[in-house]
């Protein structure tokens, strides 16, 4: 009997940073349960004969950078070795990159040659168009300012951002021996409906975790300051780290609106609307699965807005929290100082 190879393709922005964290510190019970989480990139494999540079969590773009006949023979002599030497008790292997999503291409040629050892099955996720979009430019047109350049509003932001869904997924379930596709806006909590529907166990024996929310509008607002003092890239782990530990990650009193980056309701519900038929085609697709479609006759919409005051407070709050770390080094340096 062929051993399971479930892949969570994603898609980006829904929830597979928590699905990955929620495996990752649930891998000892997940092993007694039969399953192995095997990572990003495999990273979990743990098969000294098959360690390769990409071999890591952040190894995609090592892997995708490498001509794709190489990247490919890789990846399948990895999981070719994983079914010859892992313990036939592990029954279950999970690969979970919220990347693969729109790169099926780069790792087709390596899982058409795995057909003989594992039954594949696809599992994705699939986010309407309108908290899709805002929640994709929150993270990497501001948060993650992924582009060189000034800071762009999300009208600039948007032109060279389709929302195109149905070809990925129907490229996933076309190679997969099972494929599903559910509709992570009926979802309330997605690492938990994972783990309940592709492993069969319980939130009592596999906690949900959740992990990359999107952090509060000041919060939001601080990363659009600081990012918009580069001309570059931007990494969020430049300010990211600080917020937190100030504790702007917190909730926050809700504002007035203030940034003019962002988009309103009207603009988000024109990007929707230019993609209508996109969106009929997914309701198709989820229809076959036996999934609610999307209802957009009511638009979502999240206000990301803040005012500055708000700002400036979360400010001084950052300032307060940094003054203090420093008097306490001082006291710290004094007191040193003082015993030698």
């Amino acid at each position: 009997m062929k051993r399971k190879l479930i892949i969570h393709v994603g898609m980006g922005k829904t929830g597979s940073s928590s699905i990955q964290k929620t495996l990752r510190v649930a891998r000892p019970t997940l092993e007694r349960h039969g399953i192995k989480y095997l990572g990003l990139m495999l990273e979990h494999l743990n098969l000294p004969t098959a360690q390769y540079d990409w071999h890591v969590v952040d190894g995609w773009f090592a892997y995708t950078n490498k001509e794709r006949v190489q990247a490919n023979s890789e990846l399948a002599h990895a999981l070719q070795y994983a079914d010859d030497q892992l313990p036939t008790e592990l029954h279950t292997l999970i690969w979970s990159n919220e990347s693969l999503f729109d790169r099926f291409e780069d790792v087709q040629p390596a899982l058409d040659a795995l057909r003989d050892r594992y039954d594949i099955r696809v599992i994705g996720y699939i986010r309407r168009p309108d908290s899709w979009i805002l929640s994709a430019y929150l993270q990497w047109g501001i948060k993650h300012k992924a582009y060189r350049g000034p800071l762009k509003p999300f009208r600039a932001w948007v032109q060279d951002k389709p929302y195109v869904v149905t070809p990925m997924a129907e490229q996933w379930a076309a190679l997969a021996d099972e494929a599903r596709f559910f509709n992570f806006d009926d979802i309330n909590d997605v690492s938990a409906q994972f783990v309940r529907d592709a492993l069969g166990l319980s939130e009592e024996e596999v906690p949900s975790l959740r992990e990359n929310d999107t952090p509060p509008p000041a919060a939001m607002a601080l990363f659009a300051y600081h990012n918009s003092m580069t001309e570059g890239t931007v990494l969020p782990d430049e300010l990211e780290p600080l917020l937190k530990q100030a504790g702007l990650y917190e909730k926050m009193p809700k504002s007035p609106p203030y940034n003019r980056l962002l988009p309103d309701e009207a603009e988000v519900a024109e990007y929707v609307e230019r993609h209508r038929d996109e969106i009929e085609r997914i309701n198709t697709l989820f229809a076959t699965g036996g999934q609610s479609g999307f209802d957009l006759a009511t638009p979502r919409f999240k206000d990301y807005t803040t005012t500055p005051l708000d700002t400036n407070r979360a400010m001084m709050q950052l300032i307060t929290h940094l003054w203090h770390e420093v008097e306490d080094l001082k006291a710290q340096l004094k007191k040193k100082g003082d015993t030698e």
